[in-house]
């Protein structure tokens, strides 16, 4: 409730001005134009007076809604490639998860899909950690996390998929020192299923379907197949 009231506020201070010019060429137009009839010269320059403060918020409105459309699109473009950086990330962490869950299927949507839905006690059981695999998710949580800093900063996102994105390189971060101070416990465990379900919401957040079609997830998918199907025919 406050902060509608903040932006109605907002709005009708930014419209005073336009609302006073409109008033202002009305009165001049009544008083001068329509009242005094016998100065020729006088009822000309008060008729320009009057048009121009009408014309006035007029023009400043077609300006301001031509740079909201432009900022807007704006805004789009770079929320669009930004995503996309998350994406390309996101897809690094889940080849890195696959090989740590031993999955031997190539990487392909119902594979993703019975990763995220995978819990705590699965996932330990299935865990095969070696230190390279830990430097990855290091240096994807390293990536994340810079990319978090933009984000914020850009205010191209919603709310709640910037803490989506923070909530999975803090898990990320937790599960890396889980790993180098106390190694593979059922605690790893649990960061690991919290990763998953943060992939999961960021999924959701940006439309799975739409993600589908997302260039470099797409082309990583279909190499991984080709590669299965080489190794298979060897």
């Amino acid at each position: 409730m406050e902060a509608a009231r903040m932006k109605f506020k907002k709005l009708l201070m930014k419209s005073l001005p336009y609302v006073l010019s409109v008033i202002g060429g009305i009165i001049v137009y009544i008083v001068f134009v329509v009242n005094v009839r016998d100065d020729a010269n006088l009822n000309g320059l008060m008729s320009n007076v009057a048009a121009s403060l009408l014309a006035i918020p007029l023009i400043f409105i077609l300006y301001d809604y031509v740079t909201y459309k432009m900022s807007s699109n704006l805004d789009n473009q770079l929320a669009e490639s930004m995503t996309f950086d998350v994406n390309a990330i996101v897809l690094k962490v889940l080849k890195a998860l696959r090989r740590i869950l031993a999955i031997k299927k190539p990487l392909s949507w119902p594979v993703i899909q019975s990763m995220l839905r995978m819990r705590a006690r699965e996932i330990r059981a299935k865990m095969i950690i070696d230190g390279k695999d830990m430097e990855l998710l290091k240096a994807h949580k390293k990536d994340l996390n810079e990319l978090s800093y933009k984000l914020a900063r850009a205010r191209v996102l919603s709310d709640r998929q910037v803490q989506i994105i923070i909530s999975m390189t803090k898990h990320l971060a937790h599960a890396v020192n889980e790993w180098e101070y106390k190694g593979n416990t059922s605690q790893l465990a649990k960061y690991m299923e919290d990763l998953m379900d943060g992939i999961g919401d960021w999924f959701d957040s940006i439309e799975r379907e739409s993600l589908q079609t997302h260039q470099q997830f797409q082309l990583t998918i279909e190499q991984e197949a080709a590669a299965a199907g080489k190794n298979k025919g060897q």
